[in-house]
């Protein structure tokens, strides 16, 4: 990155162009959103938060507040709100994500031009508006898209902080970070390694002890904020707050720091198919209601969670790392090490003589590979994780992939031809990858490889534009042009697979195995007509429930968690049915969760389910689905003989 002009010289001509940039992220993340499936995890819980403010501060899943969902609740306190201005509706859940997508291309826009120039920032809020993790991550009822947004307002007020030479604009930042731990814990954590390089580079000359007192500072605001909500629940009495999904002792530290921490990293991805959930269900209905694959899926038998390793976020299959970031982050990464060579050939020291300007400028080119390199081997290698986690450092490939390219054009022509060329060749076979899978997609394999050939052609114009009157243009306008072939080129397939990503109405839950309406339906209309209890129904899972909460906000009672933990115990199940307060059960074949497999050492039917099918009787007939299937049971009937 080369030292940028102050904010104040930017021409109204490049305001103007991240407008439309900003536009079109806004017609990318808005169109349709209707239609793109929820996520009834998280709507569940903004249902049930929507009850009470005892609901809404404890996040809890469930309208009685036994369960709650497994991290702060803080973005669903967004949705929550919005639901309320603009009413209950698929439009209302997204649109907090689907503004903070938005948001994020003007803020990355500003970010990047203090510090490489309105050209490299226009370059780089272009690649995350079509950027199709990015696109389909605000198109979703999730978080991390709030999340990105924060991100990038932390990285500004720490490049504010560097060019002030402030100690309080650190100390906002860190308070920020401690929100956005608030709203995605450890994912929100992914850059901190680049933060800290970046501002310890920035703090050259500054002595030792000076820069400890100042982070220490900076950790203290940042553990005060990150901690508040954790610590608010950990003092509430345990029987007023709710039971967090994920724990496996009801401690809310152990949801955060082993369910959403350690495990995350440490345990290896389970082989959730289509294929493992068939044989889990005692039922061939319910396995064929279960596997119903959502909108925007393919209905593959592959894994949803892929294999770990170095061609993970390369990869082109039904958990779409490939098609959702591969293209992009392997350009950002090429056309960043051509950013960075100067550095690599000065062994990463700053420029003799540097200016402020230029010393915070090659802080953060150093910072952006840190962060880069940081996401990249983390979503490479961790055990658990899932296409909108890459959200943590799809800023780092945007800013990479725009200064590159801007640094790129303007070094020697040796090194443009020889680099673009490689470049080019080694990004269609990328894209040959994917167009080789057929179907509707294999005649853009045409239209995209004449796009690569852009920067090539680009190279040659540009030769024969010296030999003529146009070596009279200015300098940046050649450059600009350069620019936007190579641009066209390097966005040709995301911009395609974003249409058809729309087109397809796919969420970042696309991957996932999720229950049909015509499973839920039938049952859920049973339960409504025959509401005589305190408890709608019994259940295995939170996943069953989710759509019945969504759809009608009674209690319910949940037996088990993730992982089939349990959540009520065999004496309380009988003791609520002896109340009457809970008659029918609902089931999931062999009691299993749909998504999640039972672990090894625990088995699949928890005591008080295997209590149910021996003492209730299976009423599923009685719904409209296949009788015996094992769904639904009435505690107040004996089983059939």
């Amino acid at each position: 990155m080369s030292a940028a002009p102050p904010p104040s010289a930017t021409s109204r001509r490049w305001w103007l162009a991240i407008a439309l940039v900003t536009v079109a992220a806004a017609v990318l993340r808005l169109i349709e959103l209707q239609l793109v499936p929820e996520d009834l995890y998280y709507d569940a819980a903004v249902r049930s938060m929507t009850l009470s403010l005892h609901n809404f501060l404890y996040g809890a899943f469930d309208p009685t507040a036994s369960a709650s969902i497994d991290k702060p609740p803080i973005d669903l306190w967004l949705q929550v709100i919005s639901v309320k201005i603009f009413g209950w509706g698929s439009f209302s859940l997204k649109l907090p994500e689907a503004l903070a997508g938005i948001a994020a291309v003007p803020l990355l826009f500003d970010l990047t031009r203090r510090v490489a120039g309105p050209l490299a920032a226009l370059v780089a809020a272009t690649t995350l508006t079509f950027l199709p993790t990015s696109v389909v991550t605000a198109r979703s009822d999730t978080m991390d898209s709030v999340m990105m947004l924060l991100l990038l307002a932390v990285a500004w007020l720490l490049l504010r902080g560097a060019q002030r030479g402030q100690l309080r604009w650190l100390i906002a930042a860190a308070l920020a970070l401690g929100f956005d731990f608030n709203v995605k814990l450890f994912e929100a954590l992914v850059p901190l390694p680049a933060f800290l390089v970046f501002v310890w580079l920035c703090w050259r000359g500054v002595p030792l002890l000076t820069r400890a007192r100042r982070l220490i500072a900076a950790t203290a605001a940042f553990a005060a904020v990150a901690l508040a909500w954790l610590v608010f629940v950990s003092l509430t009495p345990a029987h007023d707050r709710p039971y967090p999904i994920g724990s496996t002792n009801g401690s809310v530290w152990n949801a955060v720091f082993v369910y959403n921490g350690l495990d995350r990293i440490t345990q290896a991805p389970q082989p959730r198919s289509f294929s493992t959930v068939k044989a889990a269900a005692a039922a061939p209905v319910a396995h064929a209601a279960a596997a119903a694959p959502a909108p925007g899926t393919s209905g593959s038998t592959d894994r949803i969670n892929s294999v770990p390793g170095p061609f993970r976020l390369f990869q082109y299959s039904l958990v779409g790392y490939g098609t959702r970031i591969g293209t992009l982050l392997f350009a950002a990464m090429l056309f960043g090490l051509v950013a960075l060579a100067p550095l690599l050939r000065r062994r990463l020291r700053p420029p003799p003589q540097a200016t402020r300007a230029q010393l915070i400028a090659w802080a953060a080119a150093l910072a952006v590979a840190v962060w880069l390199l940081t996401g990249y081997v983390l979503f490479s290698f961790a055990g658990r994780t899932q296409p909108r986690y890459l959200e943590a450092f799809t800023p780092a490939i945007a800013i990479a992939l725009g200064c590159g390219v801007v640094a790129l054009v303007r070094r020697g022509r040796d090194l443009f031809s020889i680099y673009v060329l490689l470049a080019t060749f080694a990004i269609a076979m990328l894209e040959g990858a994917y167009a080789t899978a057929g179907g509707k997609l294999g005649h853009l394999a045409i239209v995209v490889s004449a796009l690569l050939a852009l920067p090539v052609v680009g190279y040659v114009a540009a030769g024969f534009a010296r030999a003529t009157r146009m070596r009279e243009w200015p300098r940046w306008y050649r450059v600009e042009l350069a620019v936007l072939g190579v641009m066209a080129a390097l966005l040709a397939e995301p911009v395609v697979r974003d249409a058809l990503l729309i087109r397809d109405r796919s969420s970042d839950q696309a991957a996932e195995v999720t229950l049909a309406s015509s499973l839920i339906d039938p049952i859920n209309r049973f339960l409504v007509s025959h509401d005589t209890t305190e408890y709608e129904v019994a259940a295995t899972a939170p996943t069953l429930v989710a759509p019945m909460i969504v759809a009608d906000p009674r209690p319910v009672l949940l037996l088990t968690s993730v992982d089939a933990r349990p959540l009520v115990t065999l004496a309380q199940l009988r003791r609520a049915a002896a109340q009457g307060k809970v008659r029918y059960v609902f089931n999931h074949g062999s009691c299993a969760p749909p998504i999640h497999t039972a672990l090894p050492d625990r088995p699949a039917c928890s005591d008080a389910m295997r209590w149910v099918r021996a003492h209730a009787r299976d009423i599923t007939g009685e719904t409209g689905l296949p009788a015996g299937s094992g769904l639904l049971y009435d505690l107040d009937e004996p089983p059939a003989k």
